[in-house]
């Protein structure tokens, strides 16, 4: 299926004429839609939708996973989150289900669908309400109907950035059927799933999560910018998308993962004369651990302030080292001190296959100043 362009438009002109003017906003955000590009037309494909609305994050957000408007609107796809929640998106302290890709892709396709039936099948009617909301699109219509005006989407009077949506949306989809005609070099997002969603039941540190998958951190963190913490929920499955050929790594990794070497978080009220340094001993962590995991920028922490204290395992003596046990494993190690395993590798010249012995000392460098 596919919308209807009125390619000489004259709003429709106006917005192609500002993308061809910026080639590199073009090329950014190509460059950012490679991850999830094919995962969003699969699903459109699924629903028979028209394929133009894959182009649809490029309009609310420039495909950043990460957006959020002045209207408390966030994600790819722009959700507030009374709509998310209208259909289907989870929240909770640690998790926002409108940063999560595949979730907020299903829930906005959902809305989608509900505007075009509300619509009886007009897709730029269900577009503008997408942006503007149903109500107001339909107090437009009725407004034009009693006036004996045409209720199309181009004849109503709808806000400023409304009239500009549809139109941009178009555009853009004109230039990409019709690249070589507009002269525009856009970098090739590859025909083939880019990403792949893996299970994990029970709470997984996201950097362990990471390492297991061979992945750098960063991007873990960049393709599922739904957790709001360093680890997933402890009481709903997480989906986490990862590269392709990351993924099977890391289901074979999590299914052999034991029970207790899973980073667990208790909840610590800050008290008054509390510092960093101070909790960190007291909960036998360290500072870094406890920034990570509350996404802290600064050591800088309020009386009343709530924050995600790190369980699992047991801190290092204040010289650094660790004494191996039965069963250790350099994951398991990495993810209890809040490390990279590529640093324990370093700090300890061991290689990655390396078997450790029991006994064994290794440096894990954990810092505990206050």
């Amino acid at each position: 299926m596919e919308l209807s362009i009125p390619a000489d438009h004259p709003r429709v002109v106006a917005q192609r004429k500002w993308f061809l003017k910026h080639p590199e906003h073009m090329r950014s955000v190509a460059e950012r839609a490679k991850p999830f590009l094919y995962l969003i037309k699969e699903e459109i494909e699924k629903r028979d939708m028209p394929m133009e609305l894959v182009l649809l994050p490029v309009v609310e957000s420039t495909f950043n996973p990460k957006a959020y408007s002045r209207s408390h609107a966030a994600g790819l796809w722009q959700m507030l989150q009374g709509t998310g929640k209208n259909f289907g998106l989870h929240y909770d302290s640690w998790y926002d289900g409108r940063y999560d890709v595949m979730a907020a892709t299903h829930a906005a396709l959902d809305y989608l669908e509900y505007l075009n039936n509300f619509f009886d099948g007009n897709w730029t009617h269900a577009l503008a309400a997408y942006n503007s909301g149903e109500g107001r699109v339909q107090r437009a219509i009725r407004s034009n109907r009693k006036q004996g005006k045409p209720t199309d989407y181009w004849a109503l009077s709808l806000p400023k950035e409304t009239q500009n949506y549809v139109p941009k949306l178009m555009a853009l989809a004109d230039i990409l059927k019709h690249p070589n005609h507009y002269g525009l070099d856009i970098p090739a997002i590859p025909n083939r799933p880019q990403v792949k969603v893996v299970q994990v039941e029970g709470q997984v540190d996201l950097n362990m999560a990471a390492d297991l998958a061979g992945v750098n951190r960063k991007q873990m963190k960049h393709l599922n910018p739904a957790f709001k913490r360093a680890a997933t929920s402890p009481t709903r499955t997480a989906n986490l998308l990862v590269p392709v050929k990351n993924a099977q790594g890391l289901e074979l990794a999590i299914a052999d993962l034991p029970q207790q070497e899973r980073k667990e978080f208790r909840r610590y009220q800050v008290r008054r004369g509390d510092t960093l340094g101070v909790i960190a001993r007291n909960h036998n962590t360290s500072i870094n651990a406890i920034k990570r995991s509350n996404n802290l920028r600064s050591n800088t922490i309020r009386t009343g302030q709530t924050l995600m204290l790190p369980t699992a395992g047991k801190t290092a003596p204040a010289d650094g080292l660790y004494q191996v046990k039965s069963g250790d494993s350099l994951y398991a190690i990495a993810s209890r001190f809040s490390v990279s395993i590529t640093d324990l590798l370093r700090w300890n010249r061991l290689r990655k296959h390396e078997y450790l012995r029991p006994g064994q000392q290794l440096i894990v460098a954990i810092n505990t100043a206050g």
